[in-house]
């Protein structure tokens, strides 16, 4: 049976908690992505025939234990280190609780597991990376969008990032101060990458992930409550908040200063992309298309379908409408995102029409 929007969205907001939680129980990062993902699984099939548990997150957890029960069972027989984990484990974690028990807390962990994705032991991008896929929930193919690499390449860094994650053992918890600064600009980075593909999906029938856009801001609510001195994470919640009821009646001039905040913490072209529509829209298309020009000789975004569709607005803003049919169409024919590709074929052909009739 199909999934309504509600339970659709409670999953993916349940998601990183459950994920959390039997990561702080178990601490074996793809093992516990693999037994919350089976829970997801089941929930999906059960709860729009039999409606939702009165736990709906307990319910995922306890789903999540058993699946965690059953690999630790058949890795002790495959291992034979029973006696081990026996003295690791904690008495009181030995049994699986009911859904409803108040051995299981109602933290949220999410925040717990975004910067522990983003440990230090891993390369910037691939904690960029592993945090999409196990916070977000973003596929594979939709992270090697974001960093405009093949799906294959993505699989293996995000692979090899849970093994890495699993050898640190690093301790499922909180950062202190300093370990927090350290990993708060990739963990922005994180949030802001799950907010632009919720605005504009980079694949798929559907032209926004309004799921994915919510998710995103309520990171970074959630980072803001918690170190609300910092400016940076204060300018991204006011880019994800803008609300102008008009084009013109956005505050244009602000939103370039808040991108030039991003662009020193963010390596990522997209980011630069933005900043340049939004200077565009202060001083005008051709201020947009010099910082184009300068996009062109990074090999991650030169001939992305993003940049062509932003080079054909802007030429078309000057003008120049047969230069704006050319990248318009090129845009189209690159986008696997088939809403964008119908309007951006629709563009190219109105401005055909109207270049006609002059």
């Amino acid at each position: 049976m199909a999934l309504d929007g509600t339970v659709e969205n409670l999953l993916r907001e349940l998601a990183p908690q459950v994920l959390g939680a039997v990561m702080r129980r178990y601490g074996d990062f793809s093992a516990a992505e693999d037994a919350v993902q089976e829970a997801l699984i089941a929930a999906s099939r059960q709860w729009p025939a039999e409606g939702l548990p009165d736990n709906p997150r307990g319910w995922l957890i306890q789903v999540a234990v058993r699946r965690m029960a059953d690999h630790v069972r058949a890795e002790l027989a495959r291992r034979r280190r029973e006696a081990v984990v026996v003295m690791q484990a904690p008495a009181e974690e030995e049994i699986v609780p009911a859904p409803d028990s108040d051995i299981l807390p109602e933290r949220d962990d999410t925040l717990v597991l975004l910067f522990m994705c983003c440990h230090p032991a891993l390369t910037r991008p691939t904690a960029i990376a592993l945090t999409l896929r196990a916070v977000a929930g973003l596929t594979t193919a939709e992270i090697a969008n974001a960093f405009l690499v093949p799906e294959s390449t993505m699989a293996q860094r995000i692979s090899r990032a849970k093994q890495t994650i699993k050898s640190s053992g690093v301790p499922f918890e909180m950062p202190t101060s300093r370990e927090r600064a350290e990993r708060l600009g990739a963990v922005l980075h994180v949030v802001y990458l799950i907010f632009n593909e919720g605005y504009a999906s980079s694949i798929g029938p559907s032209l926004q992930r309004v799921d994915l856009a919510n998710e995103a801001i309520r990171l970074a609510r959630a980072l803001h409550r918690r170190i609300p001195e910092d400016a940076e994470t204060a300018g991204m919640l006011a880019l994800m908040h803008a609300e102008a009821p008009r084009v013109d009646d956005t505050d244009w001039p602000q939103i370039v200063a808040l991108y030039t905040v991003l662009m020193r913490i963010s390596d990522n072209p997209m980011v630069a992309l933005n900043h340049a529509i939004a200077a565009a829209m202060v001083r005008g298309p051709a201020t947009g298309l010099t910082l184009l020009d300068g996009l062109d000789v990074d090999r991650r975004i030169a001939g992305h379908y993003r940049a062509c569709a932003v080079r054909a607005h802007l030429l078309e803003m000057s003008g120049d409408y047969a230069g704006a049919i050319t990248h318009y169409l090129a845009a189209a024919g690159r986008t696997a995102s088939i809403p964008e590709r119908d309007y951006l074929t629709t563009k190219a052909a109105r401005l055909s029409s109207q270049v006609t009739r002059q």
